[in-house]
């Protein structure tokens, strides 16, 4: 894997940071917790489940047995980046990732997500061409190389962005 595709794949993680960061720094205190329903998750709530899918997804590909190398599939990764971002399908998440009510702020929300996905961008960047022989497995989509499964976090991310965007009326 060249290192045009590890700036590829660390490019697709900044950019749903950025795009994360600019809907919830608009927020005020009391938006970010409101519940927008009794059975939906106020923007906090969506942030610490971000949160904790992102250490979940990098912990399984970090603790990965080295195999053979994949080879990049453009046509998977744009199959998974449609499946995991298209909210016209609600997916329920497994009881591990659901919120517990972690965060009490939007800046300590925002502090641990940064903190995981600077993790997560220094994973990729010390794996490199690597991480084509890392892997994990999700429920949905079966199993994953770890560029996949970062991409995976990418999307999800995204996912929920536009959910957060959403709920407090900022678009789609």
């Amino acid at each position: 894997m060249a290192p045009q595709d590890i700036k590829d794949v660390a490019g697709q993680l900044e950019t749903a940071r950025a795009e994360l960061i600019a809907v919830v720094s608009t927020l005020t205190e009391e938006q970010a917790r409101t519940r927008p329903a009794p059975d939906r998750w106020s923007v906090l709530e969506c942030l610490e489940h971000v949160n904790s899918v992102e250490r979940r997804f990098l912990r399984m590909v970090r603790e990965s047995e080295s195999r053979p190398p994949a080879e990049r599939d453009a046509a998977k990764e744009t199959a998974l980046m449609e499946r995991v971002t298209d909210r016209r399908n609600r997916r329920t998440a497994p009881e591990a990732v659901h919120p517990v009510g972690r965060y009490r702020s939007i800046s300590e929300a925002l502090r641990d997500f940064n903190a995981a996905r600077d993790e997560t961008l220094r994973f990729a960047s010390e794996e490199g061409v690597n991480l084509l022989s890392r892997s994990a497995r999700h429920l949905a989509f079966g199993p994953l190389n770890g560029v996949e499964t970062l991409l995976l976090i990418g999307f999800h991310g995204r996912r929920h962005t536009a959910q957060m965007r959403r709920k407090v009326g900022n678009g789609a």
